[in-house]
């Protein structure tokens, strides 16, 4: 008969080893492949929770494993993947600028086709009160409800359906894309912000989903597919590096900031939340259908998982502030960041 004290450690041996196994295979095929390698990227979405069980380890190491080799690795382990998570997510560095300067709050928010009153919105932005307003994946008569209620603060707005763009200030130019000729489609606008001109785009990129694919002829797997996001992406960055005008992009990037796309964009403009902002910044999901995945499932998921909504903006600005808002009725929480014009930005 086999001892449940004599075979539990040996459990416990065994998954502590073999989640490390995975944790450096990762990392490995990571700085090889990186989204290249479909399996990385779906693991890089989730990697702060991927990561968490590392605390457990050196508990294991010392009470259950008893090997000091591996629970002193486990020990360093650990006290890295807490300065990686201090400096990542948990010091903010907002910007020291004076309060002189010109300042402009930006509000986004994926609405979702199935929301089905916008009164929680209007509520929430007649509560913040940002300058420019982005919405994505709106219908064309919430669209106009929402332009009704909110006229008299926003007299300004462009797009009528799917994107639409609603400002204190006057839009100069408005234009309609579709980034990488993909199907998704993203907006452009020249805002008039006293007597400065600021480029807003509003963004909503391909989402990367599970699509069946078959490997064998007599085997098929999901496949976790991105689609023309990467395209996408590379067209708005060469897009961004030809503006001239300070420059803020908001939206729903559907992508997180472990992924390759997060990185090509950082590397022309700053990352307001992760600049500004305290914490994951966890937008997405939020009341999710789980019988999307698994149609025997009729739970939803009200607890956020990845951050996929953005407010980026170019070295004209600095950003003072940047917060994930409460929740209301759609699959993504709003975001908020407020930015102030670089004091050498002067008039362009």
């Amino acid at each position: 008969m086999i001892k449940p004290y004599r075979i539990l450690p040996r459990i416990a041996q065994l998954l502590a080893y073999a989640y490390s196994a995975l944790i450096v295979g990762y990392l490995i095929l990571r700085l090889i492949f990186w989204d290249r390698l479909w399996l990385i990227a779906l693991a890089g979405d989730f990697v702060p929770w991927i990561f968490l069980p590392i605390f457990l380890l050196p508990i294991l190491g010392f009470l259950i494993v008893k090997k000091r080799r591996f629970a002193i690795v486990s020990s360093v382990a650990c006290i890295c993947l807490l300065g990686w998570l201090h400096v990542t997510y948990f010091s903010p560095q907002p910007a020291n600028i004076s309060d002189s300067q010109p300042s402009i709050k930006v509000f986004s928010l994926n609405i979702g086709w199935h929301t089905k009153s916008p009164q929680a919105l209007v509520d929430l932005i007649l509560s913040e009160k940002p300058d420019l307003i982005c919405l994505q994946e709106i219908k064309e008569h919430y669209a106009k409800e929402v332009f009704s209620k909110l006229a008299a603060l926003y007299p300004y707005h462009q797009g009528r359906g799917y994107h639409v763009i609603l400002s204190r200030y006057p839009i100069r130019s408005f234009q309609t894309l579709q980034l990488a000729g993909g199907n998704e489609p993203q907006e452009r606008a020249i805002i008039e912000m006293n007597q400065q001109d600021v480029v807003l785009y509003n963004i909503s990129t391909t989402p990367p989903w599970f699509r069946r694919r078959k490997i064998l002829p007599f085997l098929t797997i999901p496949v976790y597919e991105y689609g023309n996001r990467p395209a996408q992406i590379q067209d708005l960055v060469w897009r961004l590096q030809k503006e001239t005008l300070p420059v803020i992009a908001a939206g729903d990037f559907n992508f997180t900031e472990q992924s390759q796309d997060y990185y090509y964009l950082r590397a022309v403009m700053q990352d307001a939340f992760r600049t500004a902002g305290l914490g994951f910044g966890f937008t997405f999901p939020h009341g999710w259908e789980l019988n999307l995945l698994v149609k025997q499932l009729n739970w939803k998921l009200t607890f956020p998982l990845v951050r996929l909504d953005y407010v980026w903006y170019s070295q004209h600005w600095g950003a003072k502030s940047a917060q994930v808002l409460p929740a209301i009725d759609s699959e993504h929480l709003p975001i908020e960041a407020e930015l102030r014009l670089q004091p050498e930005s002067g008039r362009v």
